[in-house]
């Protein structure tokens, strides 16, 4: 696990300005692997990487060559079919000089070349430097588990792990993209490959680059797909085919040369990734949990429960709500490198520097909604397309009616009527653009009015669907926008910045690219049934895991935002909405003094707004404005 950068002249040389920056980015990154630096440098390229010892502690310090040296890799992750790929590749030849699981890649890169990327199971990030052939090529794990960013223009290419650390070569602008803002408004997120940045960007999940005579070529080793093997009958088909592989996972991702534990939060996927590490391991293995004092948000007592019934070694850790401060704001922005308006960024923050005092690696249950049909809106999608079978004219009417109602007694705090109102919406749109609607934090009139001058630019705001989307059931349909987009860009973001700013590793067995395969065959009766989510994995886990692990709601990690805003909180919104940074000016006052009034002053949900979508709505506003004040951005 660690943090990488580089840097390759196109035009002149510029060797000392080239040593110098890539000095400063790669220091830049030290939280990301805090135990040794490395650099290769040569007349017309740099790469450099921070290293966080996990794997051969003693020999497998980077960058790392192949046998002449004539391939040299830095690599940011671990590869966990590694030893797998040494015995082949050894039978074929090669000669290894470490017991690294990164040395790997450089002799799969002379085996067979740019197509390497397929053959790895990891969650990865790299950068191979070709000498003899002078070109670079980079590569990015499946699911987008590792960040890589990018920069290029006439003069010079130049990447690294983290957005701030490539910030620091002066000669990259700073400028707001205009179109990612309307995305991240819209959906709280931007789609791979823009950035909220002009001319920098981040190379997708599943994708390679080559940099070559100065020019760059990007494409896709991996695609998502669903392809239902209807051969699969019974529970008992599916249990006999997912349990061999999600044990493997698990097996292969508890490699360490260092102390291991796992998240433990109560839920299906955590527990059932620490049941089978706990089977599979001599000793009682370290889980840890969140206790929130919201007890609404509270799941450490099942947590427990199951912890007392596999055997584990258990630590809770109590996040409370009244302790905001500015230094945690702070650190998500200077650690994600962009806004992040996910607040469960919080509590991952506090667990990760808690578990770090334990342990140096923690394995944890992500993916396993998006894999297997966890999440409540995937039901909520489904519903939404069977409203759009109901006659135009009456969907209309019924909207109008609610509208109507909202000011009424009895309706004005139904939160009832605000969900069908919304559904009502979202199926008048196209079943293309649904998942986004569905996932919006602003609507586009919302939008419109805080930025007017962008109103025009509103409806090319869509995300393209993949060729085989409409052969998709509608809840693989929605499955796939979870996993290409919540997934790497909220969900992976999150654990991998909170995480590494506390130089912890953390691995996620659910995204083994074998278990992916398995999971994308099964029938949806498999997966989800009249709400209820994940049905291949509670039949599996059934006898393993307490009953109260299958029975409860399931509840997201988000804070109670509105039970979060102290004094500090306040006056840190109120100085950013009266900024004079050049990014708040783009915004409409009067309609940024509704954001803000309504996000500070909702308590309890209604015809309207819910507490959560207000209060998220601020928080979206307030990380972005800290951003573009922390990064110094222009428009």
């Amino acid at each position: 696990m660690c943090g990488i950068c580089g840097m390759v002249d196109i035009a002149a040389p510029q060797e000392e300005f080239r040593a110098a920056y890539i000095q400063k980015a790669n220091d830049n990154m030290h939280h990301r692997g805090p135990d040794e630096a490395g650099v290769y440098a040569n007349n017309w390229g740099s790469i450099a990487m921070r290293r966080l010892s996990i794997i051969d502690l003693s020999s497998g310090s980077q960058p790392i060559y192949n046998e002449d040296k004539s391939i040299v890799i830095v690599m940011n992750g671990e590869i966990y079919n590694y030893r797998e790929l040494r015995e082949m590749l050894i039978a074929k030849g090669h000669q290894f000089s470490t017991n690294s699981d990164t040395e790997t890649l450089v002799h799969l890169y002379e085996e067979y070349g740019t197509e390497m990327p397929k053959y790895l199971k990891g969650m990865f990030a790299f950068s191979l430097m070709d000498k003899k052939n002078k070109r670079l090529f980079l590569g990015r794990d499946r699911f987008g588990e590792k960040p890589l960013f990018y920069y290029h223009d006439k003069k010079m290419f130049a990447f690294a792990s983290e957005l701030k650390s490539l910030l620091q070569h002066p000669d990259i602008p700073r400028k707001i993209n205009k179109t990612a803002l309307l995305y991240y408004l819209n959906i709280s997120f931007v789609p791979d490959p823009m950035t909220l940045l002009e001319d920098i960007s981040s190379l997708p999940p599943g994708y390679c680059m080559l940099l070559e005579a100065g020019e760059i070529k990007t494409w896709a080793y991996f695609e998502v797909d669903y392809k239902p093997d209807h051969t699969l009958k019974t529970e008992q088909d599916v249990t006999d085919m997912l349990r061999p592989l999600l044990e493997q996972a698990v097996i292969r991702q508890k490699v360490s040369d260092v102390p291991l534990g796992a998240f433990l939060s109560g839920g299906i996927d955590s527990s059932t990734v620490v049941a089978l590490l706990q089977k599979n391991s001599s000793e009682r293995v370290k889980t840890f949990t969140v206790k929130f004092e919201e007890a609404t948000y509270d799941e450490s007592h099942i947590a427990r429960e199951v912890a007392e019934k596999l055997g584990t070694d258990h630590h809770e850790i109590t996040i409370p709500n009244q302790n905001f401060t500015e230094d945690i704001f702070w650190k998500i922005i200077d650690h994600v490198g962009t806004p992040f308006p996910d607040s469960s960024a919080i509590p991952t923050y506090f667990i990760s520097k808690e578990i770090r005092s334990y342990v140096k690696v923690a394995l944890s249950g992500d993916g396993g909604d998006e894999l297997f049909g966890g999440y409540p809106i995937f039901d909520w999608y489904q519903k939404v397309l069977k409203l759009r079978q109901v006659p135009k004219f009456a969907r209309t009417s019924m909207h109008g009616l609610l509208n109507a109602s909202t000011n009424l007694p009895g309706f004005r705090d139904s939160s009832k009527v605000r969900q069908i109102r919304k559904a009502l919406e979202a199926a008048a749109g196209t079943p293309e653009g649904l998942a986004m609607v569905l996932n919006q934090m602003f609507n586009k009139k919302e939008i419109a009015e805080l930025l007017p001058d962008a109103s025009q630019n509103l409806e090319g705001l869509a995300i393209k669907q993949p060729k085989n989307w409409k052969n998709w059931t509608p809840l693989r349909q929605i499955m796939h926008h979870h996993i290409k987009y919540n997934l790497p860009l909220d969900m992976l973001i999150k654990v991998d910045r909170m995480s590494m700013a506390n130089s912890l590793e953390v691995r996620a067995p659910f995204l083994d690219p074998d278990l992916f395969e398995a999971s994308a065959k099964l029938p949806d009766k498999f997966l989800m049934q009249k709400g209820v989510g994940k049905l291949a994995i509670r039949k599996l886990m059934e006898n393993d895991l307490p009953e109260s692990v299958f029975n409860h709601p399931k509840s997201g990690f988000s804070i109670p935002l509105h039970k979060y805003q102290n004094e500090v909180f306040v006056k840190l919104a109120q100085s950013f909405f009266e900024s004079d940074n050049p990014v708040v000016q783009l915004f409409d006052k009067t309609a940024l003094q509704n954001i803000l009034r309504r996000g500070l002053d909702a308590q309890t949900d209604n015809a309207q707004h819910s507490v959560y979508k207000a209060s998220h709505q601020l928080w979206t506003l307030m990380q972005l404005f800290g951003w573009a004040e922390r990064f110094k951005v222009t428009t």
